[in-house]
């Protein structure tokens, strides 16, 4: 060997290692078993398996790929379902996160048994709901809590919506497990003061704050566009010849049903007063402590929206709402399909005002 030679030998041999981008393989390994996941355990693709991947690319996110990356941050250890945490008084925790040991304990099933949950999502959308959140909490404490300073909770739930937003940019996770995704942090929202989680509305605007600051293009979601924080729209094939100028779409619009919440409290307001007034003193405490905690209901659903450029209307499908303005959106989800689409069925157009945030 000669000595220029076995100077290149020590200099690939001391010389740093590549950095993690998302283009490494060991992202675009995981990202896409994670993206092309079918439970079949003659293959290992099992729910343990599933999790781990998430746990994994988690790690890799928060440690090299964030805007806030912290390299040096501590690793962490995901225990097996009913296992006790090293530190925190080595408590049976489940779906926990314990900052003195750096574990994290995962039992989703157990949610199942605590919440109502839409039949459709699925077992492993909510392990990795959790997860993600569980992994926020460690983040928080490793870095910063980042836009929820005095908010440990929605500083979580803030984190779990930047990671799924990024697995959605890159394919990995549909608009429609999103939006299950996005539905099960409302629904397991703990909505009294005795919770430390928020109630479901700030757990879901943090989570929807975190989306927006990772933000998601519209390249990989098979035509999916996120028109704002709680629409999407896919808009079916144009016709320029129709005489109609009309547009199409598929479109997810998260909305909130308080109808439930509020015969819930009555209810229980009620049955309260009677349990006070019959029962036990033990059985009043025990009323009252009930009432004031039914949740709203909300979630995105997948409903048809008809846009007529021309007259520059619009009508959502089962809203109950007549055909009205395209100003009158307040979601802005219509003018911002108009905008886009319009100018190609008719010349000439002018753009639809879009409502500030509130």
């Amino acid at each position: 060997m000669t000595i220029f030679s076995a100077a290149l030998v020590l200099a690939a041999a001391t010389s740093p290692p590549a950095p993690i981008t998302v283009d490494s393989s060991a992202i675009q390994e995981r990202l896409a078993f994670v993206r092309d996941f079918r439970m079949d355990i003659t293959e290992g693709q099992t729910q343990a398996a599933y999790v781990q991947t998430h746990h994994e690319l988690l790690d890799l996110y928060w440690r090299h790929l964030a805007n806030d990356a912290a390299p040096e941050m501590q690793r962490v250890t995901l225990l097996p379902r009913g296992s006790r945490f090293s530190a925190c008084g080595r408590a049976r925790a489940r779906n926990a996160y314990c900052p003195e040991s750096a574990e994290i304990i995962l039992e989703p099933q157990s949610i199942g048994k605590r919440q109502t949950l839409s039949r459709n999502v699925r077992q492993r959308l909510i392990a990795l709901t959790i997860l993600a959140h569980e992994w926020g909490h460690h983040v928080n404490h490793s870095s910063s809590r980042g836009a929820f300073s005095n908010r440990e909770e929605d500083a979580a739930d803030w984190r779990a919506g930047r990671y799924l937003a990024w697995l959605m940019d890159n394919g990995a996770l549909s608009v429609k497990d999103f939006t299950d995704a996005a539905n099960l942090f409302f629904s397991i929202g703990d909505f009294h003061l005795q919770s430390p989680h928020n109630n479901p509305k700030a757990r879901y605007t943090a989570f929807i704050a975190g989306v927006e600051a990772e933000g998601v293009s519209s390249e990989r979601q098979k035509g999916w566009v996120m028109d704002t924080a709680e629409t999407f729209s896919k808009v079916l094939p144009l016709n320029p010849e129709s005489p109609s100028k009309r547009i199409q779409a598929r479109v997810y619009r998260f909305e909130i049903e308080r109808g439930g919440q509020i015969a819930g409290n009555i209810l229980t307001g009620l049955f309260g007063a009677a349990s006070c007034a019959l029962g036990s003193a033990d059985r009043c405490v025990n009323s009252l402590q009930q009432v004031g905690k039914a949740k709203p209901d909300g979630w995105y659903r997948l409903r048809k929206l008809s846009l007529d450029c021309v007259n520059r209307s619009f009508d959502i499908e089962g809203d109950g709402i007549r055909r009205q303005p395209l100003r009158n959106d307040r979601k802005g989800q219509a003018q911002r399909i108009a905008n886009r689409t319009c100018p190609a069925l008719v010349a000439d157009f002018k753009a639809v005002p879009v409502p500030t945030p509130r």
